[in-house]
């Protein structure tokens, strides 16, 4: 069984910048995008990388490739407007290469989430593997909506992250089945649960793993590569 990468860099970037996707806004002296690429090229677990990018950044895109020179990318494909309709074309190009079987594991990255941790990889597949699907959740404070009159505890609410790792049929099968409603889910998990009925198992995320929304957030990632 093996293991195929899509990194998701497609997305819009509104609340960081008009104009720069922020997948290509400069991390430690190189676009942010080429930290999750040159992690998962460097996994011993990963077999087979695609990347999923705006219609509008192959030459960025081209960019980043040159400076990693990933040996295990297999692709390049225009994602969608949405997150969904990214995951969508990623999964869609896989399947038509013919490479990958049913059982073989799929996982999604999103590329906004640059400093994706070796052994967090690592744990996903084996946990994937293992159990049939994983993803990692984390407790956040960093919620868009706060009510004062929510009795909800904070600390309690899990994020989920990403990579999140399923078989490929029933990421295909979910899929398939989500454009014939013309339904779009938030996230892989929810796309899967709600088709197919496969839940992921939730292992503890880490803080590192933190997603780039606000230009802010850079600085932050900045802070983390320091220590």
């Amino acid at each position: 069984m093996k293991t195929h990468a899509i990194l998701l860099a497609g997305g819009s970037s509104n609340r960081f910048s008009d104009e720069e996707n922020k997948v290509y806004f400069p991390i430690g002296r190189k676009p942010a995008l080429c930290w999750p690429l040159e992690t998962l090229e460097k996994s011993e677990l990963v077999d087979s990388i695609i990347l999923v990018i705006r219609e509008g950044d192959w030459d960025k895109t081209n960019n980043v490739i040159e400076l990693i020179d990933p040996k295990k990318l297999i692709g390049v494909v225009a994602g969608g407007d949405s997150r969904h309709e990214s995951e969508y074309e990623g999964l869609k190009y896989l399947k038509d290469s013919k490479k990958v079987k049913e059982e073989d594991q799929i996982l999604i990255h999103d590329g906004a989430r640059p400093l994706l941790p070796d052994y967090l990889l690592s744990e996903l597949i084996n946990v994937a593997n293992k159990y049939g699907a994983a993803a990692p959740g984390f407790n956040s404070k960093n919620l868009s909506k706060k009510e004062k009159s929510s009795s909800v505890d904070i600390e309690t609410i899990v994020e989920i992250q990403t990579p999140q790792v399923f078989p490929a049929g029933e990421l295909w099968k979910s899929y398939e089945l989500a454009k014939i409603d013309n339904w779009q889910a938030v996230d892989t998990t929810e796309c899967v649960s709600k088709y197919s009925g496969m839940e992921a198992m939730v292992i503890p995320g880490d803080p590192r793993n933190m997603k780039v929304t606000f230009v802010e957030d850079v600085f932050q990632l900045e802070k983390l590569l320091e220590d």
